[in-house]
């Protein structure tokens, strides 16, 4: 079957019966369950879809609002409505994403008259693109293919107003052309688009932008006509001109149906139209807009319900930029909470708000609509069930997942013997975007929950041993808000994970990586790039499209693509009642209104070893183990450079889902974060430098500063550079054995200690000391901080580091503005009894430290070394940069400081480095060993595979700093270069960079 045969509904047979095995290698798993479409692919579906509408008809037993094939056809040719105006508006352009993309670094007049320009600049261009014979043939057939779509979302409105009490009551099918002339309209179409000039290079590269409202969040079409309903009234006029805008992309469903329901309402005059923030309202339409407003009429903004409402209070003050009083700009939206408050942008314009209680999914998961339709979606038998099924309470709605509902069927056996079955019907999207969901569980048939069928967004499966039931007992709970790590009972096992990850990579392989021609969407490669951004400094603006975007994308194509999973946490694990876990949401990670689009099966098992922010530790207890058994499976290797920038893309992920979830805990997110993402880099950069280095070292001792000298912070977060490293692989290779001596808290230190395989270190200026060998902690300050953290965290404005225990950190503000505390401050909390007499404050650019008096760095090495068995050593080499380092510089036998060294420490007669932080550490350790590191055979730098060496290449630039910045940045383009020959061209083809195991 070709793709342009595929069914786009289950006929009624398949929507009665249970999902079979997929056959090897029939591949229409693949085919029907990515959602990145082109609109070649999209309109061979409309074809289809239409021609399914005339010869299936619903099971009565079905109640259906809407006819699926029909619904179908609407959602399709919404898609390649959306498509075709992102192109003639330019909004998909890359002169556009980049404009975009400097937009937050505008500083000053001339910067932000500059941007202005280039934004006329695009749009000007865009229309001159709609008026030359490329983009007037593109615009014609996209015209003639909005009026089909709004055709077809009259009938979609037409099947839900059928059944509609009173006056408003419609007979079916009134002012429709008959079915043939649909079916014509749309096979006309598809014909006329394989005639436009120029079609591959108009539209080959643009895929569908899946619709949030349909299918991440539980809205129906019957909510888009409710809010039409409720905005006519029963006395509104029907006189007054309407323009109906849609926000792209849910505003491109949203707003047909919102138009065809205004219609069927008795509105006169309904233009529908679909922009993006930042457009015109009607771009290269400017006299319909100008018609509508001279006519005193009203625009209509429809879009998902809103997080912050910027978007759409964005349109809303375009309308009123092009002449519409604000009374005339009335926002229809829904929103989750039944009282949720209408966001502050939006407070202004007359809203019309659908509430979470009143969305049509209740209705549909209600207990009278699950009776009805658990007969026909039950296998033969359940047909004849005894009695009625059994139904628990919904959860409640939620931007993260979809609702569902507990229940028990009752049915005979073979024998005719009762027996109960127990289920969760849950909503899934509507059409074939929630279809999507029987796909793939035909393909992973025995590693998901069995899916029983699939009608008008509801889905059937069976409910897991581990899942709460209908009663009697606890109610079912709602699911875990993201980032909470809350509902965790356990974790899958390795073995389970990496069978199911590889499962998927085989079953659900599709031909090609989409992902990497989603520029402007926030797929993965596209997110790596921005974490890495910094590296660039004041170059970003320049280096991020022209070398990390190529770079993230040749690092991140995936080797075999197939639809992902998207969400292997934890709380996305079920027990299975035997000892094991099964996978549930197993279709609603990818594609879904959370982006981070990707076909690499990497991307899954990164997620399955991402902690939760809240969580203590920073990673995964069996990441080893997981990666091992996904080689064992697979024969392959992950190259440690994707598992790097995968990692960090997870970590950026669940910060951010926590920091929606709950913004008051912000501040404590973004630190659990800065410490995950440490952690990454800095277990890429062991395995590039450390991990052929087998035996442990017996020599001297060297002890070295962390921040400002074998890390810094220009990420974002601290992490070392290649040169800080290598400098650890030279001290050890030659024999030295390396310590840590730090401000930083005792798990952080715990983190280095464990990526670079270190002895041990000293943690929060010599407070406490931990040996890696044993594990042991062993605290050098008798001082109880517990009191002062306290104090620290009542004061407004002022956020205390969760990890700092012994010398607590405290900090203004957060984020990348944050300060030390005010002198002020700081003066207050030490008049205060005991704290004066019990701390002092190390003063640093983004904190004050309040370590116990008495203790320093010196103390804190020589517990250390005590514990490792070595009382009496004395450091060979000490490395420091601050005051706080004196005492352990002035004791160790040789001292240095990088270049970047406080005055404090020069005047001490501390002999300083020619170059700043890690490339000053490297110097020192190459005076000390008599070479540069990695300059004899002993410490020579290992081989590394062209993506490890494009990622270290991208850590240096920063190094050199601005003086040799231009040679670390062509060294950067060079091993860009070679990464990019190496990667599979378009995520396909011979080259595989998952080496052999």
């Amino acid at each position: 079957m070709s793709d342009a045969q595929a069914p786009a509904a289950l006929s009624t047979a398949e929507r009665s019966s249970r999902p079979s095995s997929p056959r090897s290698g029939s591949g229409e798993p693949s085919r029907t369950a990515d959602l990145y479409l082109d609109v070649t692919e999209l309109t061979a579906r409309l074809v289809t879809a239409v021609e399914e509408s005339r010869r299936t008809t619903p099971h009565p037993a079905v109640s259906h609002p809407a006819g699926a094939h029909l619904l179908d056809a609407f959602l399709l040719s919404a898609g390649i409505c959306q498509i075709v105006e992102d192109r003639l508006q330019g909004a998909s352009w890359g002169a556009r994403r980049l404009v975009d993309h400097l937009a937050p670094g505008a500083r000053g007049p001339a910067a932000r008259s500059a941007l202005r320009a280039a934004r006329l600049g695009v749009g000007l261009s865009a229309g001159a693109f709609r008026s030359v014979a490329p983009g007037r043939g593109l615009r014609r057939w996209g015209d003639g293919m909005a009026a089909l779509r709004d055709l077809l979302a009259g009938r979609v409105v037409d099947d839900l107003l059928a059944d509609t009490p009173g006056p408003e009551r419609l007979g079916g099918g009134r002012g429709h052309a008959p079915d043939a002339d649909l079916v014509r309209a749309v096979h006309e179409a598809a014909a006329r688009l394989t005639t436009l000039p120029a079609t591959g290079a108009l539209l080959g590269a643009e895929y569908l932008r899946p619709p949030s409202c349909f299918r991440s969040f539980d809205q129906h079409p019957a909510d888009t006509v409710e809010l039409a309903r409720r905005f006519t009234g029963p006395h509104g006029t029907r006189h007054r001109p309407l323009l109906v805008l849609g926000v792209r992309t849910s505003g491109s469903y949203l707003a047909p149906l919102a138009g065809a329901a205004l219609r069927r309402l008795g509105h006169r005059s309904v233009t529908v139209g679909t922009t993006r923030p930042g457009l015109a309202l009607l771009p290269g339409r400017a006299a319909v807009v100008r018609a509508v407003r001279e006519s005193a009429g009203a625009v209509l903004v429809l879009d998902d319900p809103p997080a912050t409402g910027g978007s759409l209070a964005a349109v809303a003050a375009a309308a009123e930029h092009a002449g519409f009083p604000a009374d005339a700009v009335v926002p229809l939206f829904a929103t989750f909470e039944d009282d949720g408050p209408v966001p502050d942008v939006l407070r202004r314009y007359p809203c019309l708000v659908l509430p979470g209680g009143d969305w049509e999914v209740h209705r549909r998961l209600g207990a009278a609509a699950l009776a009805d339709l658990l007969p026909d979606l039950l296998p033969g038998a359940a047909r004849a069930a005894a009695r009625a099924p059994e139904i628990g309470p919904a959860g409640p709605l939620s931007r993260w997942s979809h609702i569902s509902v507990p229940l028990t069927a009752h049915v005979p056996d073979a024998e005719g013997r009762e027996h109960a079955l127990p289920l969760v019907a849950q909503w899934a999207g509507v059409g074939y975007l929630g279809r999507q969901a029987v796909t793939v569980a035909r393909a992973l048939d025995g590693l998901v929950p069995e899916v029983h069928g699939f009608a008008d967004g509801v889905l059937l499966r069976t409910r897991l041993p581990g899942e709460p039931g209908p009663g009697p007992g606890p109610e079912p709970e709602p699911g875990p808000e993201p980032g909470t790590g809350a509902d965790r009972t356990g974790r899958p096992r390795p073995a389970e994970v990496a069978r199911y990850v590889a499962a998927r990579q085989r079953l659900l392989a599709v031909p090609a990586d989409r992902s990497l021609g989603l520029a402007g969407r926030q797929p993965v490669w596209e997110v790596a790039a921005r974490i890495l951004a910094p590296v660039g400094g004041r170059l970003d603006p320049v280096l991020r499209p022209a070398l990390l975007h190529p770079l993230a994308r040749s690092l991140l194509a995936a080797p075999r693509p197939c639809v992902v999973d998207g969400r292997t946490g934890d709380e996305h694990w079920t027990p299975d009642g035997s000892g094991g876990r099964v996978k549930t949401g197993f279709a609603d990670g990818a594609f879904s209104n959370l982006d981070l689009a990707t076909y690499d099966a990497a991307f899954d098992l990164a997620g399955a070893v991402t902690e939760a922010p809240g969580d203590p530790a920073h990673s995964h207890p069996a990441e080893a183990e997981l990666l091992s058994a996904y080689e064992q499976l697979t024969g392959r290797r992950i190259d440690p450079a994707r598992w790097c920038l995968l990692r960090l893309v997870h970590n950026w992920d669940a910060a951010r889902l926590a920091r929606t979830a709950d913004p008051a805990r912000a501040p404590l997110v973004r630190a659990h974060e800065r410490r995950a993402q440490a952690a990454a880099v800095q277990r890429f950069l062991a395995d590039a430098y450390l991990a052929d280095l087998d035996t442990d070292p017996q020599g001297p001792w060297c002890v070295l500063d962390v921040d400002g000298v074998l890390e810094s912070d220009v990420l974002g977060f601290p992490a070392s550079s290649p040169q800080g490293v290598l400098a650890l692989r030279a001290l050890r290779a030659h024999g030295y054995r390396v310590l840590l001596a730090t401000g930083r808290s005792l798990p952080e230190v715990r983190d280095r200690c464990a990526a670079y395989r270190l002895a041990g270190g000293v943690a929060e200026y010599g407070a406490v000391a931990f040996d890696a060998r044993t594990g042991t902690v062993h605290p050098v300050s008798g001082t109880d901080a517990t009191g002062l953290r306290r104090r620290l965290a009542a004061l407004p404005g002022v956020f205390v580091d969760p990890y700092a225990r012994w010398s607590p950190r405290a900090s203004a503000g957060d984020g990348p503005r944050r300060t030390a505390l005010p002198a002020r401050t700081v003066a207050g909390l030490l008049r205060r009894p005991p704290y004066g007499t019990r701390f002092t404050v190390v003063t640093g650019d983004a904190q004050s430290d309040f370590v116990p008096r008495g203790v320093d760095k010196a103390g804190g090495v020589r517990t250390l070394l005590a514990a490792l068995g070595d009382g009496s050593a004395v450091p060979a080499l000490a490395v420091g940069d601050t005051a706080a380092d004196l005492p352990l510089l002035t004791w160790a036998r040789r001292a240095a400081a990088p270049a970047n060294a406080a005055p404090a420490v020069a005047a001490a007669g501390v002999p300083p480095a020619r170059h700043p932080y890690q490339a000053g550490l490297a110097e020192i350790v190459g005076r000390l060993i008599g070479h540069r590191p990695g300059g004899c055979p002993d410490c020579r730098t290992p081989g590394h595979t062209p993506e490890v060496r494009a990622l270290l290449a991208l850590l240096a630039v920063p190094e050199a700093g601005r003086a040799g910045a231009a040679p670390r940045i062509a060294a950067l383009a060079r091993a860009t270069a070679r990464a990019r020959a190496d990667a599979p061209p378009g995520g396909t083809g011979p080259a595989d960079r998952e080496r052999p195991g």
